[in-house]
């Protein structure tokens, strides 16, 4: 269920950049490494998107990915158990969870991969 080929883009990008970036890759969501160390992962959604520019009638071309991002991301580990990712992704009210391991990211799982997934559960699969 988590896609290893995970659409980055640094903060200072312009929101333009990340938002063709991400149509591009037809994906809804891209993330922002750490500048730094002690930085942590960051995430920009279409949700993003639309809650910081759409409904608070932004203009586009003024911001970057830093001004509208989620920080920090949330994050799971590769070895969890799906049911335990979908509950906190509900209790969080966020259907993305970045993938880190030893601090490094390693992929993405989105609520809706995960709900994809119970029909290979429910066939044994």
């Amino acid at each position: 269920m988590m896609i290893t080929d995970v659409v980055t883009i640094e903060g200072s990008a312009t929101l333009m950049e990340a938002l063709e970036l991400m149509l591009a890759r037809k994906v809804k969501s891209a993330v922002a490494p750490p500048r730094h160390d002690h930085d942590p992962y960051a995430i920009v959604t279409f949700t993003d998107i639309a809650r910081k520019v759409l409904a608070e009638d932004e203009q586009i071309s003024m911001l970057n990915v830093f001004d509208v991002m989620s920080r920090p991301a949330y994050s799971a580990e590769p070895e969890w158990d799906i049911r335990y990712a979908a509950a906190m992704m509900v209790k969080l009210g966020v259907s993305k969870l970045i993938v880190t391991e030893g601090g490094k990211l390693v992929g993405i799982v989105s609520l809706s991969d995960l709900v994809r997934s119970v029909s290979g559960f429910a066939k044994g699969g």
